[in-house]
């Protein structure tokens, strides 16, 4: 049975991420970092342990108590509303640095288009918003791509709440595109499940979805 360790478990995506890996029976290790809103992770038996990513020693710690054949994935990024500073890069490395010690080997990292190579994706009307995240997200991913650990990169684009279509798609090609949070779970399923994703960076998107910025003119 695969054992799945999941930083950012408690968003959306983190719980939509969750309840796949549930579904398939592997054993799922959340790591919030509080036990506030954890109902729903019980209620699908996931292990719950506590840490904060910004935290190297409490995650150190956490993942010294785990099988480190588990496949870690990671979702973590955002604003740290109390430490007024963004988890993208110093939680990830954080992360990948604990990994490492401790002897882990498969890594998944979801981070955004914009990061990396596929900076000139990101449309100039967006570059005021997310042009400064992308560039943490992109310290991350240089982090992980110059380490030894098995990696699988995955870059969505713009996200939705709505419910799964079915049509994600995994590509190499740096692409911009729009997807459903569900949708974007099941792309880390197959990571997960899928050794060929070793060594690769792709985007992930709905393959017959346009992506909407028009909420842009509204801000």
């Amino acid at each position: 049975m695969k054992s799945v360790v999941l930083f950012g478990s408690t968003g959306r995506t983190g719980m939509a991420l969750c309840s796949q890996i549930r579904e398939k029976d592997y054993a799922l290790y959340a790591i919030p970092r509080s036990n506030k809103n954890n109902s729903e992770l019980e209620s699908i038996q996931a292990k719950i342990m506590l840490a904060d990513a910004l935290d190297k020693k409490q995650v150190s710690e956490v993942l010294s108590t785990i099988d480190n054949q588990s496949i870690v994935v990671s979702l973590v990024g955002g604003q740290n509303a109390e430490l007024a500073i963004r988890s993208d890069f110093p939680a990830n490395k954080n992360i990948i640095d604990a990994c490492k010690e401790l002897g882990f080997s498969r890594f998944i990292f979801v981070t955004s288009i914009g990061a990396g190579e596929s900076k000139p994706q990101l449309p100039e009307m967006l570059k005021p918003f997310l042009g400064p995240v992308a560039e943490e997200k992109t310290k991350a991913e240089n982090v992980l791509r110059s380490s030894n650990l098995k990696y699988t990169i995955i870059r969505p684009g713009q996200l939705t709440n709505d419910p799964a279509t079915g049509n994600g798609i995994l590509t190499e090609e740096c692409i911009l595109g729009t997807m459903t949070r569900q949708d974007l779970a099941s792309m880390v399923m197959k990571a997960i499940d899928d050794d060929e994703t070793i060594g690769k960076i792709y985007s992930t998107l709905d393959q017959h979805k346009d992506p909407d910025f028009s909420w842009v003119q509204n801000r």
